[in-house]
């Protein structure tokens, strides 16, 4: 049936008149249904960014990484005066075996069940931020090169399709120079739960391996909690 001449009134149904009830009834349970499925970002993957409660500022952001930065924990070693750069956080499907059952589970929900957030949509939307910006941290003192305004690499599935770069060809030549000469580390944006206590944020180290870390905040102070993951290549 087409709702649109139906609710217009031009659409002849054979049905008896009970049968209409019956249909603007199922009508409307589809749109209450809707309405209901809408915080299900994840399911229906809407790449569109919600304005959450509360609102995490860039600044927040920039301040608690300045605040974990300051420890040995992540810039340690020969990692004092790495190189940073940003970290996308993915979405992929991992296989997991919970109490001797396998099942499926995203990333995003991975992440939200090490803050404790039930709300996975608001784990979700921060990924979303396309206004944070890591070299904010420049300013602080750390060394921070901003991948997206040097070069951009374009991907169809797993195969690179288009390569963009945005500096000179000596610039990138220089650049991979002093790469090959310095550690690096690769940050996600951080990831807070709706309380503002709880912190996630992935790092790389020199592409080599990585870590997750979980940090807590108590007496207006960031804590490192445990790791949340790690690999290695």
């Amino acid at each position: 049936m087409n709702i649109k001449n139906y609710i217009n009134g031009n659409f002849h149904d054979p049905m008896p008149k009970l049968g209409n009830y019956y249909c603007i009834i199922f009508f409307l349970i589809l749109c209450s249904s809707c309405k209901n499925s809408e915080k299900e970002i994840l399911i229906n993957e809407v790449e569109e960014e919600v304005i959450e409660t509360p609102v995490i500022t860039n600044e927040f952001k920039i301040e608690f990484l300045n605040d974990i930065l300051k420890d040995t924990l992540i810039l340690s070693a020969k990692y004092v005066n790495a190189i940073i750069f940003e970290k996308k956080i993915t979405n992929d499907k991992r296989i997991v075996n919970a109490k001797g059952k396998v099942e499926s589970i995203s990333d995003i929900q991975l992440i939200a069940i090490t803050l404790s957030e039930k709300d996975t949509s608001f784990v979700y939307n921060q990924t979303l931020n396309k206004e944070f910006n890591i070299e904010k941290l420049k300013p602080l003192g750390y060394n921070v090169i901003d991948w997206k305004n040097i070069r951009e690499d374009i991907y169809v599935g797993d195969s690179l399709v288009e390569e963009r770069v945005f500096v000179s060809t000596d610039s990138l030549e220089n650049i991979y120079h002093y790469l090959e000469k310095n550690s690096s580390i690769s940050i996600s944006k951080p990831i807070f739960n709706k309380s503002l206590n709880k912190a996630y944020i992935e790092v790389d180290f020199s592409y080599y391996y990585g870590y997750n870390y979980l940090f807590e905040r108590t007496n207006n102070t960031w804590k490192f909690i445990d790791y949340a993951g790690q690999w290695i290549r």
